[in-house]
Formats: C-alpha cells, structure tokens, sequence
C-alpha cells in the first residue's frame, strides 16, 4: 500500500511539473530563511550555557553599572552562606606583549581572582590556572595566545614583556572559550599584581566601579534566599553612606543578574563586551514564523487548485471502498515528500548563504553543524510543521468531496476553496507587506544614525594606540612625536586622548571648588585630551579658549554645555570656575573654555554632562587628521615613522569613522537581514501568485477564446484576469499598516534620536507590491490572453 501510495504521488508530482517546480522553490526559500534564523536564535540563547555551574552564577550589578566595587566580594562571602565562591574581574585591556626572542603580538585580557578557573570550569592544557592566579607577576593565556606566541613549545615557565614595561611569567594554559559567551580574552593576569599598579587603599574603595563581580550559589535554588537579603547586606555594607533616604534607594538598585541573561538581557554601563537584544531574537522569530506561513501559504494555495483537478479520482476510489483516513494519508504524503525534497533543496540553499552570514555576524559556522543531534531535531521538526501546515487542509478538504456530486461535475471557480484562497493571498501579503514598510523604516533610522551631524568631524582620522617607548617619548618630549608626523603635508593635525569616541566610559566626581550644599552633584564622564584635541576633531568653542601651554596650563578643564548646565546651580557655569576632580588626586584648576554639546557616545543615548580635562600624560591614543584621498599613504607613512622612531613598538591603528559606525552594528545587522527577509518574502508570493495566474488561466481557458472570438482585446482579456489577483494583494498590503506602524514605533522607542514614521514607507510600499504582483501575474494573463482562440474552444 505504501508504495503504491508512493508511486501516486511522485507520478502526480512528475505530471504536473511547473506547480510542483513553484512548490519546490517555494517551500525550499522558507525553509532554508526558517533554517538559519532557527539556528542563530538558537546559538544567541545558548550563550554561556556551556559552563556546568551556569545555573549557579550570577553577576551582581547596581543601577545602570555592570561593575562593582573590589570590596564587595570578599563582603558578600562572608555574608551569605549561599554563596560557595566569588571571582573578580577587571579589565586589563588590550596590552601588547613581547617574547625574548624578539615576537610581539595584542591581545584582550583580565585581572581576575584565583577562584575564576573553578566557578567558570575553565579548561587546563598546562599548568595550573588557579595557583598562577594567586601569584603575582604571573599570566594564564588561552591556547591559541600561546601558541601565537611559542608554537607547540610548553609556554609554562616563559617570560613575557607587557606593554614594554613590566615583565610576567606564563604560569598556565586554558582553552579558548567557546564563542557564545560574553566572556572573551586572550589572558588573565592575578588580582595581586593589579594591586601593585593602583593607588594604596584602592582596593579598599566601596565607591569605585573597579570590575566584574561574581557569585557561586551552592544551590540554584538559593537564588531566592540571596535576592530576600540583598537590601539588608547593601545596607550594612554602605554604612559609609549618612543620608539613609540615599541608602536606602541606592539599595533597591543592587541586584544579581544570571549569567545565561547577560548576552540578551544587559545593556548597563561598562559591560565587557557589546551584547544584543532580546529584542531581535523575538524579531527573528516572528519573521521566521511569517516567511514559514508565507511558504505554506503558497502550498496550500497550489496544492489545492492542482487536485481539484483530481477530484474524479478521489471519487472514483471512495466509490470503490476508499476510506477518508487513506485519502487523507495519501494527499499528506504527497505533502511530506514536497517538504522534504524541499528540505534537501534547502540545506544547499543554506550552505551557499552561510559565507554571508558569518561575513555579517563574526562567526564560522559550517553546514556541518548541521549533524549535531540537536541541529537534526530542529531540521526535522520545521520539516514536520512545514508539512504538517502544507498538507492537513489540502487533504482534509479534498477528501471531504461528495463522490456523487464530484462525478457529476466539476465546481471549481465557484467552489469554497476559491475564497480561501484569496483569503490566504491576503495574509502573505500583509506579512510581505509588513517586512517591506520594517525595512524601509529601520533602513531610514540607520541612514540616520550614519548621517546625523555628530557636532565633530569624524572623517580621515586614524586613531594610533601609544605605550611603551613610544609613551615615554610623547611624555618627555611630545613635540618631537607630532612633528616628526607633521613634516608629511599630508597629516593636517595631530591629538592626544585618553579615550576614543564611542567608548563606554566610565565616570567621576568633577565638582567647582566651591560646592553647593543645597545642590547634590552626580558624576560625569571625563576625557583627558591635549591641547589639539578640539581643533583635530573641529569641536565648536562657544565660550572662553581652547588648552594652551601658553597660558600655562597645567590643570584645566573645558565642559561641554550639559556639563555647565548639570553643575551650574541656578545657572549654567561660566570660564573661570575652579574646578576640582575628587577621583584624580583632587587636581584642581579653572574652566578655561566651553564647547557645544557633541556626540561622544551613540544615538542611543541623549548627550551626557562630559568633561574634557587637560592631562596629555594621561592619554594613550593619538588622533591624526589626514588630508582626504591620502589614507593608504599616510598610513604606510605612520607605520614606518612609529618603526623608525621605536622599532619594537607594534603599530596598532583604526579609524574613528569605524569605530563610531561599530557602535550600531547590531541595527545594521538587522536592517541587513530585513532587506533579504523582504525581498524573499515577495519571492515565494509571487511565486504563488504565478502558480495561481496559471491555473486561473487555464480554468478560464475556454472562457477567454469565446472573449477573444466575439472581439475582446489582448489588455482588456489581461485587465480581467488581473483584477481577481491584485484586489487581495492590494487589500493584504493595507492590512498590513496598523502593524507595521505598530511595530516600528515600538522599536523606535528604543532611540533618543528617531526618525519621523511618515507615509512615504506606507505608500512605498503598496507601489512596490503592487508592480511586483502586478508583473507576476500580468506576464501570465497576457500569454493566456494572446493565444490561439481555436486552440483555445478546444481546451476542454
């Protein structure tokens, strides 16, 4: 039985081979979008899953601050008996390292504390990560950082040089961390040897944003004990704190966060890596979930005009003992072969986007990722619902027929399912619709982003990392570095900064010298810069002076407007205030010149209260303005100057217009993924608006040489049989406004900068919709409308 049930079906597949070709391709596009959009929701909410005690470690977090003070988790130990361990983190930074032997290489790390390697089960290659960590002047590196720098010798025991300025010894080797993780470095030096370089009592600081802090519960289920007592242990622990209205709200602030929410959950100040959205995973998801209905659609609607040239069969094998429940398997299997043929289509169609999606994404995913067991289960149940949701109506509703009214004739245009199938026109098209007007809307919101007028010019800069001897030189002698770069005619300008444009910066206590008491100051964020800073980047003064060591200016400060206006008290502060940094050795000095407010951060955010203060020993980038057309020259320049003027140095170079697009990378990504989604979701629908056109046609067929013989014309046979299609596409793209509005204001939300919605993306796309569909299911009409009359009367 099942193979006779087979050779049915492939015979009717063969039979009819442009509407099983349509169905193929249809159905082969929605899986394989399904498919990789399945997949990368998958990867995104797996991350730090692979860590065995995941379910045990939390990050404690307060306010809108990732980080924490290095007290808290020794405070924290000793008050709850819930917690098994703490680790710390603290970023190390991107430090350059040297071998004896004369190799040099980058790399990300931490400081962190000794019980790290435990909690997080980092895995050991050599030596052993835990004692390393409670050493000071001792480093543990990932094997592929090892093996940059010694091959397949044993780096245990090996010296290295960071930064030009301190030596540290390998005392350990770990694994790499899987890639879905926000935990990402290259090494890990100890705690220990971090407090060397600090200020004494550091370490001590309960104020101070320092790091990353951890806990390990002993049970997940102790979460629940920990979270009751947080307010009460934040309060013993801040008894530093007078003002207890401020304790006590500053308490409700402290929480502890699970580590496998980080990546989808946190957008705090400081976190360690950029993280995503739970957002776009629900985003992907319910595009997936449209671009699968989509393609079902299109079956349902095929399938179904294509065996109702079938119903005499059916008929015939119900009149000869044919039970419903057989007709039924039989028109599921045939819708099940499709899905899978497709399925098979499908995983070819994924290998070739693969290179593009890990172009967009970072990552190197191979199709062979394809055979891990939990990768076959989801392949096999979107196979399954896509054959399930393609095949139950199809073959319920056929195997439902009357056999006597069947064999008596034929009710096809008049029948139930033609309504049903405009009904299904109209639903892909709200969702074609709906991706269209996102696309354009998210398209425009990033055009915005790129476009706005920052307040700085961020073109032709090259931001160069400085240490070492090359530090030591800008530090001595910092005149000689910018000259030796401004005898290029090319290099208009040269900078110094401690921090680039886009980073998440930390901040601190800046207050005139002469506080308020009635007035309570909040932190802000501080630049150290030199006295080419403003001109390097054209920054608009609009009060008082730029840095200048003619005035002699050893401590002084430029505030942007929000700066003046945030620590002026009835109004904003003017030049000539003495200031007072309480978080940098309490330097003092006067406000020297105001600026206009400008974007130092994203979009995201409104501008910030920033301070620039004059501290060129403090900064660790240059910025160097070139003359536009000149990039690859004036950057070989550079390279080979910094090689002259310290040939050990490693050249370490980016450009700022880079580093600022970065910082939207997450809504380019996205708007990246919705031009194709869109473009393939009108695909699979005209798709089906062809197979459509061509059985309307062929139905029509003895109706429209009758047309043609009493005198219609070729435009006006087209115009009416264009007309049944293009109303329910007409009707499903202005179904799909209400959404789309509702959506992308939703989304908008999210921006202090945003665009205006408008009409124009409405109006867009209906036009677009329409000569889309309109091209379909026109080319198909006008053959049908230009063929041969006789040949036609004879059709049927």
């Amino acid at each position: 039985m099942l193979k006779n049930f087979f050779k049915i079906a492939l015979r009717n597949l063969f039979r009819q081979k442009t509407f099983s070709l349509l169905n193929l391709m249809g159905l082969s596009l929605g899986i394989a979008c399904v498919l990789l959009l399945a997949l990368h929701v998958k990867e995104e909410l797996s991350y730090d899953k692979n860590f065995s005690k995941h379910d045990r470690i939390y990050r404690m977090e307060w306010d809108d601050w990732s980080k924490s003070s290095p007290p808290l988790a020794a405070a924290m130990q000793a008050y709850f008996p819930e917690i098994a361990a703490t680790a710390r983190f603290s970023q190390a930074g991107n430090s350059v390292f040297y071998t004896n032997d004369g190799k040099k290489n980058s790399g990300l790390g931490y400081f962190a504390d000794s019980s790290a390697p435990k909690i997080f089960d980092f895995k050991t290659v050599a030596g052993d990560p835990v004692a390393a960590l409670s050493e000071p002047g001792a480093i543990v590196l990932t094997r592929s950082m090892a093996r940059r720098f010694f091959g397949d010798k044993d780096p245990v025991g090996q010296p290295l040089t960071a930064d030009d300025q301190y030596k540290v010894f390998v005392k350990a080797v770990i694994e790499d961390l899987p890639a879905n993780t926000h935990l990402h470095f290259d090494y890990l030096m100890s705690m220990t040897t971090f407090s060397k370089y600090i200020n004494p009592g550091g370490m001590n600081s309960k104020g101070w944003m320092f790091g990353w802090t951890y806990v390990l519960l002993n049970h997940p289920e102790d979460v629940q004990k920990l979270r009751a007592k947080l307010q009460a242990f934040y309060l013993n622990y801040r008894n530093d704190i007078t003002d207890k209205t401020r304790a006590q709200t500053q308490a409700a602030l402290f929480r502890a966060r699970p580590i496998t929410d980080i990546h989808l959950h946190s957008n705090l100040i400081q976190e360690m890596g950029p993280n995503s959205s739970i957002v776009y995973i629900y985003i992907f998801i319910g595009i997936g979930a449209l671009i699968l209905l989509i393609a079902c659609i299109n079956f349902v609607n095929l399938f179904t005009t294509q065996t109702l040239k079938r119903l005499k069969e059916v008929a015939v094998r119900k009149v000869l003992g044919a039970p419903r429940s057989q007709l039924i398997a039989q028109f599921l299997g045939e819708a099940f072969i499709l899905a899978i043929s497709s399925a098979i289509l499908a995983i070819f169609l994924y290998d070739l986007a693969l290179p593009f999606y890990n172009n967009l994404t970072g990552r190197q995913v191979t199709v062979i990722e394809l055979l891990k067991p939990s990768n076959l289960l989801l392949l096999l149940s979107i196979v399954a619902v896509t054959g399930i949701l393609s095949g139950v109506f199809p073959a319920l509703f056929i195997s439902g027929f009357q056999p006597a009214s069947t064999l008596k004739g034929n009710k096809l245009p008049g029948s139930p399912a033609a309504l049903l199938r405009k009904g299904l026109v109209v639903f892909q098209f709200i969702a074609a619709g709906f991706l269209i007007i996102s696309t354009v809307l998210v398209y425009k919101q990033m055009m915005l982003f790129h476009n706005k007028q920052l307040g700085f010019d961020k073109d032709q800069v090259a931001i160069i990392r400085y240490y070492g001897d090359l530090k030591k030189k800008l530090q001595t002698n910092p005149d000689l570095i910018k000259t030796e770069f401004l005898s290029n005619p090319n290099i208009l300008s040269v900078a110094q900064t401690s921090n680039i444009i886009g980073d998440d910066l930390s901040v601190e206590y800046v207050v005139p010298s002469n506080v308020d008491p009635n007035k309570q100051y909040s932190n802000v964020r501080v630049y150290r810069v030199d006295e080419n800073y403003l001109p390097t980047l054209n920054i608009e003064l609009k009060e008082g002076r730029n840095f200048s060591r003619d005035f002699h200016d050893s401590v002084a400060f430029i505030l942007n407007e929000s700066a003046a206006k945030a620590l002026g008290s009835n109004k904003p502060l003017a030049t000539g205030t003495m200031m007072t940094n309480h978080d940098a050795g309490n330097q003092r000095g006067p406000i020297v010149g105001i600026v206009k407010d400008f974007h130092f951060a994203s979009l995201h955010s409104q501008i910030e209260p920033l301070v620039l203060e004059y501290r060129p020993q403090w900064t660790g980038n240059l910025f160097v303005k070139m003359r536009a057309g000149t990039t690859a020259q004036s950057i070989a320049f550079l390279r080979d100057k910094v090689a002259q003027l310290t040939p050990n140095e490693l050249f370490i170079c980016d450009f700022l217009d880079s580093r600022i697009a970065n910082l939207y990378k997450k809504e380019d990504n996205m708007s990246t993924i919705l031009r194709i989604l869109a473009a393939f979701s009108i695909l699979i629908s005209c798709l089906g608006l062809f197979g459509l056109a061509a059985y309307a046609a062929e139905v029509r067929t003895r109706e429209i040489g009758i047309r043609k013989v009493i005198g219609a014309s070729t435009a006006g046979l087209v115009r009416l049989l264009t007309v049944d299609f293009m109303i329910p596409v007409l009707v499903g793209n202005v179904l799909s406004w209400p959404l789309a509005w509702w959506a992308l204001h939703t989304w908008l939300q999210e921006f202090t900068y945003r665009i205006d919605i408008g009409w124009t993306a409405f109006a867009l796309s209906l036009v677009l919709t329409a000569v889309i569909a309109l091209m379909t299911v026109g080319f198909r009409c006008w053959q049908a409308a230009r063929a041969n009359p006789v040949k036609s009367l004879r059709a049927e």
